[in-house]
């Protein structure tokens, strides 16, 4: 990556810019975005989900919907949700079929 487009990324990550959004716009990696940024000295970004989203994900898989399911319905990834599961204390299940208890 040049430098000019090193200092972008940066500047961006700077201003807030979702890791996401950065990797995308310049065909990288996420982990790649979150790299650049320690070495430049940026401080780790908090979670980028609020607790309530956090909270609403573990209690949609606890009701039985799939990490995907809770991905899709919420709108953010289904390792958002893992984490948001395992943050609350809970355990992932297994994979297969399970009934949904609405």
């Amino acid at each position: 990556m040049s430098a000019s487009n090193r200092g972008e990324l940066l500047a961006g990550y700077g201003e807030r810019v979702p890791v996401q959004e950065l990797a995308a716009r310049f065909n990288i990696h996420r982990a790649t975005v979150r790299e650049f940024a320690r070495r430049a000295g940026y401080p780790s970004r908090a979670p980028e989900h609020s607790e309530q989203l956090r909270a609403e994900a573990a209690r949609l898989y606890a009701k039985g919907l799939t990490l995907i399911q809770v991905a899709g319905q919420l709108g953010i990834s289904d390792e958002a949700v893992r984490s948001a599961v395992v943050a609350t204390g809970r355990t992932i299940r297994p994979r297969g079929r399970h009934p949904i208890n609405l």
